[in-house]
């Protein structure tokens, strides 16, 4: 698969003199595209379907976005999901109630997960959009994964010397595998099993048991590889 230089060409250096660009025309056809991808995935949305969902003139979408790899990856970063911050989840009290609170943010279990879904085949082929996914998804998550420790940190929750770096990875990694690998739904069993036996333990057991933790991450990696056909680990 031929990869084009969407960083070289992308609408705000295409620009061009001339009558001023209707940026709400820009936002309707972005939103036009993130919801095809949601609804047929990238290898089933064309510029057709975008520039009809739209209403905009299939000649438009060519003069701001050559292909449909540069509307996928403005699509993708001008949605601003880095904006969630640790202050949109809710304090319970603790971090498990913090972790499991988070699904309860809307934009975030719906267009995220869900555009997460649309984008699977593609992030495996071409690496602008994998690079924009990377950007906007995971590390996005790893921030407020983060930021969600600190404050379990200040509660008192977290013994002293633990790698929060390190464990506010690991809620991202296997996310991202769930869905983008074996293209399976975030299910609540999932995400309770992955913060009961895994991200919890980790961050606030005086002393972690290497054993358990590695059984419970196992189980999860196997149950995810069981539902995607991926031979045994």
């Amino acid at each position: 698969m031929e990869h084009e230089d969407v960083t070289a060409t992308s609408p705000e250096r295409a620009r061009r003199p001339g009558r001023r660009r209707d940026e709400s025309r820009d936002e309707a056809i972005l939103d036009a595209t993130r919801e095809l991808l949601v609804e047929r995935g990238f290898e089933n949305m064309t510029m057709d379907a975008v520039a009809e969902r739209a209403g905009a003139g299939k000649a438009t979408l060519y003069r701001r976005w050559p292909s449909k790899t540069h509307l996928t990856v403005d699509a993708i970063t001008c949605r601003r999901y880095g904006d969630l911050t640790v202050d949109d989840i809710p304090d319970t009290g603790s971090l498990r109630g913090d972790l499991l609170s988070i699904r309860q943010v809307k934009h975030l279990r719906s267009d995220t997960e869900d555009l997460m879904a649309g984008l699977t085949a593609v992030i495996r082929e071409d690496p602008q959009v994998a690079a924009a996914f990377q950007r906007q998804f995971v590390e996005a998550r790893t921030q407020l994964m983060r930021d969600l420790l600190d404050r379990a940190e200040r509660r008192g929750e977290i013994p002293p010397g633990r790698d929060l770096d390190m464990i506010a990875t690991i809620a991202p990694a296997m996310i991202s595998y769930q869905k983008v690998t074996t293209g399976k739904p975030l299910d609540p069993s999932y995400l309770e099993r992955l913060v009961d036996t895994v991200l919890v333990p980790l961050a606030t057991a005086e002393h972690p048991g290497s054993q358990d933790l590695a059984d419970g991450a196992g189980a999860l990696w196997t149950s995810a590889d069981e539902q995607a056909g991926v031979p045994g680990r």
